[in-house]
């Protein structure tokens, strides 16, 4: 496969893990772990966690944290290296910053309840019951939802890719 074949790739299995399990983190992993071996399993389990806003909280988009650490899993150096030459976390900084700032781009924030108000004209408080009961009774949710997480795997596909010849 090509650069954008395997791009679309990730970017499609993403797309049905979040139609079908309803869980935004895990599938932008769950597609990225389709081109990307060494995304380790135990990544992917963790990354439930994430999810509905981090733990949901309502805080950051978990669609967006798990493409920041698939971005972190390339670029960032080893603690034991980064403590031997701390400019090492400067050219970290740089990557995840330039992922942030394009998926602000793209989305508009990286905040869960600002992007479930530009997806469903509102925002949910997704750690009060009856607004997470509300928004998983939205017809089609996931499908919105789906929105984010293509944004975030086909973003950290094309910058772990960007270096490959």
């Amino acid at each position: 496969m090509n650069k954008q074949q395997k791009i679309d790739h990730a970017v499609a299995v993403a797309k049905h893990a979040i139609i079908r399990d309803d869980i935004c983190a895990r599938s932008v992993l769950v597609g990225l772990k389709e081109i990307f071996d060494d995304i380790p399993e135990e990544m992917i389990t963790a990354s439930l966690s994430l999810a509905g806003g981090t733990g949901g909280a309502s805080g950051s988009c978990g669609a967006y944290c798990c493409g920041l650490l698939a971005v972190g899993l390339k670029y960032n150096a080893p603690l034991e290296e980064e403590l031997k030459n701390p400019a090492l976390k400067q050219k970290s900084a740089a990557k995840f910053s330039e992922y942030r700032d394009r998926f602000m781009k793209e989305m508009g924030t990286v905040m869960c309840p600002d992007i479930h108000k530009k997806l469903f004209g509102r925002s949910y408080t997704l750690y009060d019951q009856k607004e997470h009961d509300e928004f998983l009774a939205i017809p089609g949710h996931q499908e919105k939802c789906a929105e984010a997480v293509v944004a975030a795997t086909r973003l950290a596909a094309e910058m772990i890719l960007a270096d490959e010849e």
